[in-house]
């Protein structure tokens, strides 16, 4: 079981796995934050009930409102004119009827007639024209008054009052005769007219109905118009009143109500209004406890039940937590395989995860805080307002000063992916918020003081501002405005809400970048500090082992220049040079550019004794650092800036005095290492060994400093000190050139000035006074008889530093 365990923790060891659960734990925390965890209530509610509980929209949703679909419905009905037929053709098939009727009477008069003159009679008896009236009249589909039937009887049907029955009924039914002018509109308005044709139909509109006849009126019509006939002809009255009788009789309405033409045309504009959806934006009070429902609370809270019916919660956070497991894998592999400074160290995607944690709750904060804040504050503050206030950007902010830039653009992807899905799924707030992001990293990256994150912040409240803005723009003219309550000051809070957002994410990288620091991240602003020749450990090394003090100066100015070539941290090399050798400070008089010309203590110790001496300055450093509490890329860099080097010098030496069976370790003569495995390192190592020989070239000139640098450098390859080191050879003669170039200016040579020839005399000095030179006895020497100062240093051994 013990055996199980501690392969268990050997395998959650592994940076892989590491990788893997920050990742999961990210995605985990994203979709726990990301859903809602609000109650929706299952229950039907009824118009009337006194509401139990508070009820707000928990996401974004849209309903049906039938009220104000209905009268949008009626409304569209109501404005559809009702369409009545008129039919043209009526009075033609009338005037056919009475011709086919009058040409039958007369015939069958002339057939019955014929046959009684054959029987000695002159005309037809009672009977039999009684027979031909009734024919005549079911042809017609008519009845008449008797007197009437004897007027055609007595004129035998005559041609004339045929003539005149047709005239008056054509002129009658040429104008609209409706069969009771109730069936007219109560008002006033206009109606379509369906004029149905001969061969075809046409549609007009009417909105005079004093044209509107009825059968009575249209009657009286036909009398009128006989009257005024028979005035100005000489018409037989007796068949002018036989026709007038016979056309009277005849008139039939021709303008009617098409009821199924016109509900045809109410439903085709009832359908086409469709239904008036109503939008309600996530976070929105639907009922407060206590209310009384009406109607439109009970549409509002069922069409939220139907949004939020499927699956359940547990459902809907495991679906969340494979997406964002998802998103993050595959933004992780893109980063590894596509962008090469892509930061794949289990400790950095570590330190990411619970950035995005820590981001995502704050927006979680925000979301839970805007409802409320929003009825508190009122004056047109949307709850989406306060959204523009998750410091996404923040985030961003922290990982590039932890990490770089090229983590960061990622890092803010998936955060503004994730606040997005938080926002209500809502895109142009991933938009806002990656917007907002890559300006904090990018203003996060141009300052090397604390204080500039609050600069970057203000920065980027400032472009959050304009955003937000036009987003706003953005929705009015894609019409999303107006689907949801947007007051004339929403833009306005917005703006607000933005810039406080930029401020927020500023201040929030000025508190957690140095709570990660305390976790071992070197930022650029830890590096500065250090960076700093008052640091007491510089100030002890100053005082105690002023020449290392100089040597690591010199070698800063050193490799800051040679890492800007190659793709280094300048900063975080001149820090490390600056500290790399503080552990000569603890037996500074063992080391050659301490002693100024004193004695060696060298001479007294064995070969071996030296260089243990000598190796002891990098463990000894590395303890001072820890203790100090410096960073780890620095305290690493005491450890690696001579590698596993040999100690040349006492190694000769143990050989040349070592006995002939003596056999000589030269492990004892070997650095501990490791060797550097980091470009930082790897030239602290070469620049370690440069400076420290270009102090011995007695005529330093170019091609005599190339020429040693040069050796230096192959013999650290050969010694196999840069196998680790990620250092290309195209980077090494970088290197070497920049090498070359800053030790040629630190050790140039000077021009010597030359004394005044003995036949020139001095300028003549004006007399001031008394001259105190330091050719006198020193007057702060107390012993009087003390030998002089020597005036020259002992000469230079090759003593490694």
């Amino acid at each position: 079981m013990w055996t199980r365990l501690r392969a268990l923790s050997q395998l959650m060891a592994t940076a892989a796995v590491r990788r893997a659960l920050a990742m999961m734990a990210l995605a985990v925390g994203t979709a726990l934050l990301v859903v809602d965890y609000v109650h929706v209530p299952t229950r039907d509610f009824q118009v009337g009930e006194v509401a139990d509980r508070d009820v707000r929209a928990t996401t974004a949703f849209k309903y049906v409102d039938w009220a104000s679909t209905l009268e949008a419905q009626r409304r569209a009905e109501a404005a559809v004119p009702p369409v009545y037929d008129f039919d043209a053709t009526l009075a033609a098939r009338l005037q056919g009827r009475i011709s086919d009727a009058f040409e039958l009477a007369r015939r069958r008069y002339g057939q019955q007639l014929m046959g009684a003159r054959a029987e000695g009679r002159e005309d037809l008896n009672q009977e039999e024209l009684s027979g031909i009236a009734q024919a005549f009249l079911k042809t017609l589909e008519l009845s008449l008054a008797p007197e009437d039937v004897d007027r055609l009887i007595a004129a035998r049907w005559d041609k004339q009052i045929e003539d005149l029955a047709t005239e008056y009924i054509g002129v009658a039914q040429q104008r609209y005769i409706i069969a009771d002018r109730g069936l007219l509109p109560a008002q006033d308005r206009p109606v379509s007219v369906v004029r149905i044709l001969r061969d075809s139909q046409d549609e007009a509109v009417l909105n005079d109905f004093s044209t509107v006849r009825t059968p009575e009126s249209a009657r009286q019509a036909i009398s009128l118009y006989a009257l005024e006939r028979s005035a100005d002809s000489s018409v037989d009255q007796a068949q002018a009143r036989a026709a007038v009788a016979l056309a009277r009789a005849a008139v039939r309405p021709n303008f009617s109500y098409n009821q199924l033409i016109t509900e045809e045309r109410r439903r085709s504009a009832r359908e086409a209004q469709g239904r008036q959806e109503v939008y309600v934006q996530q976070g929105k009070s639907l009922v407060r406890e206590g209310d009384v429902l009406t109607q439109q609370q009970v549409e509002t809270i069922r069409g939220l039940q139907a949004t939020r019916s499927g699956p359940g919660m547990l459902g809907v956070v495991l679906s969340l937590v494979a997406l964002c497991a998802l998103l993050y894998s595959v933004i992780y592999v893109f980063g590894s395989a596509q962008i090469a400074r892509f930061s794949r160290r289990d400790r950095d995607i570590e330190a990411m995860a619970l950035i995005g944690l820590i981001v995502l709750l704050l927006s979680r904060g925000l979301v839970q805080l805007s409802e409320p804040l929003s009825v508190a504050v009122g004056m047109g503050m949307a709850p989406s307002s306060i959204w523009y206030m998750a410091p996404v950007a923040g985030g961003a902010m922290v990982v590039r000063i932890l990490v770089n830039g090229e983590t960061a653009l990622l890092f803010a992807l998936a955060m503004a992916l994730a606040g997005g899905m938080m926002m209500d799924q809502q895109v142009l707030f991933a938009l806002f918020y990656m917007l907002s992001a890559l300006v904090g990293a990018a203003a996060a990256a141009q300052s090397n003081e604390r204080v500039g994150l609050l600069r970057a912040g203000l920065l980027t409240g400032l472009v959050n501002a304009g955003a937000a803005l036009l987003i706003n723009l953005v929705q009015v003219h894609l019409g999303h405005a107006s689907s949801s309550v947007v007051t004339a000051s929403q833009p306005l809070w917005d703006v607000c809400f933005a810039f406080s957002g930029g401020l927020v994410s500023g201040s929030m990288a000025l508190i957690l970048v140095p709570l990660f620091e305390l976790f071992g991240f070197l930022t650029d602003y830890k590096l500065v500090e250090l960076a700093n020749l008052n640091h007491p450990l510089l100030r002890q090394l100053m005082l105690r082992a002023p020449g290392t003090y100089h040597h690591s100066v010199i070698m800063g100015s050193l490799c800051e220049q040679a890492a800007a070539r190659v793709g280094a941290n300048p900063l975080l090399l001149r820090v490390s040079c600056y500290f790399h050798d503080i552990g000569k400070a603890l037996h500074p008089q063992f080391f050659i550019e301490n002693q100024r010309g004193g004695p060696n203590p060298h001479d007294r110790l064995r070969p071996q004794q030296s260089a243990r001496t000598i190796l002891a300055h990098v463990v000894d450093g590395q303890a001072v650092a820890v203790q100090y509490k410096l960073p780890a890329p620095v305290v690493d860099g005491i450890a690696m800036h001579h590698g596993t080097s040999l100690i040349k010098y006492f190694y000769a030496k143990a050989l040349e005095q070592a006995q002939p069976d003596e056999d000589i370790d030269a492990a004892e003569f070997r650095y501990p290492g490791p060797i550097p495995d980091t470009k930082e390192a790897g030239i602290m190592l070469l620049a370690d060994r440069c400076e420290a020989a270009c102090r011995t070239l007695h005529n330093p000139v170019a091609d005599s400093i190339r020429a040693l640098v040069q050796k230096l450098v192959n013999d650290a390859v050969t010694d196999r000190q840069l196998e680790h080191c990620p250092l290309t050879v195209h980077q090494l003669y970088r290197i070497v050139d920049s090498f070359t170039e800053t030790l040629l200016g630190i050790y140039h040579q000077r021009i010597e000035y030359p004394g005044l020839p003995a036949n020139v005399a001095p300028q003549p000095v004006v007399d001031t006074g008394s001259i105190i030179t330091l050719e006198i006895q020193n007057p702060l020497d107390h012993d009087p008889d003390a030998a002089p100062a020597p005036t020259a240093a002992s000469p230079a051994r090759d003593e490694p530093s």
